[in-house]
């Protein structure tokens, strides 16, 4: 595994001119460290079975994959994230590479949610979220999404959990958010936690999926001011989901 990484990255400043060349190889690179660091954890997660602290160390294993892809991220807003207690952290999601982002922000006992393909269809990658907490949940069945999702909120306040999802629901290349979609919302309201919205900035001047451009590169994480929930109900759902959305959009265009 580590002699076929390095082959890519010798591979990849060869051929760095190459930009469509360089986009595979560094996508390949990246998929190979993150399997890499998956399976190099695993024994040790198994150990100690599935816990949400077992974040810490996947954080120490993903951090130095983005000095391989030439990335840097600089956060802004930190201070918000060290409120005591939990909360849920939105987010605008643009790519896989997000998880570096979010890696490198991720605050103690925080987990993402995720879709229940990364479990069923990543290999070791997969194992390792779920040993380090990750909720994952069938977005085709919204009935055990919604089930999944009120369970989680149930034990936020008794074990002190924070979570991380992506309310577009998908990835999104484009200059504009998508609609956000509602349940991590209820979750916030049904747990009365305050939701504490991060801007990843637009990863344009550097990547373009559609164009083959992968090159290296600074993204901005801004965490806004949380938006408090105490004495929401579900009526105030919709509101609370545009008005997020709008704060989140207008800064992310403002900031491309």
């Amino acid at each position: 595994m580590v002699h076929w990484t390095l082959v890519l990255a010798c591979m990849m400043l060869v051929l760095a001119g190459r930009s469509t060349w360089c986009f595979y190889l560094k996508f390949a690179l990246y998929y190979m460290a993150v399997v890499v660091a998956a399976v190099l954890m695993l024994p040790v997660l198994v150990f100690r079975g599935r816990c949400v602290n077992n974040m810490r160390l996947a954080k120490w294993f993903a951090n130095p994959i983005k000095h391989l892809l030439g990335l840097q991220f600089e956060i802004r807003g930190a201070e918000h994230l060290l409120r005591p207690g939990p909360y849920i952290i939105v987010s605008n999601h643009q790519s896989s590479l997000d998880f570096l982002g979010m890696m490198e922000v991720l605050p103690e006992r925080t987990v993402p949610v995720a879709k229940k393909e990364v479990l069923m269809f990543t290999g070791a990658f997969g194992l390792a979220s779920y040993l380090c907490g990750t909720v994952f949940i069938d977005r085709r069945q919204p009935g055990a999404a919604r089930g999944t999702l009120e369970k989680t909120a149930c034990s936020l306040h008794q074990d002190n959990i924070r979570l991380w999802i992506f309310p577009e629901g998908t990835r999104n290349h484009g200059r504009h958010l998508l609609n956000f979609r509602r349940g991590g919302f209820h979750l916030a309201v049904q747990a009365q936690v305050p939701i504490i919205p991060v801007v990843f900035s637009s990863y344009a001047k550097f990547y373009n999926k559609k164009d083959r451009k992968f090159n290296s590169g600074l993204c901005c994480l801004t965490v806004l001011p949380p938006v408090e929930t105490r004495g929401l109900n579900v009526t105030d759902v919709p509101e609370l989901t545009t008005n997020v959305q709008c704060a989140m959009s207008s800064f992310f265009m403002d900031n491309q």
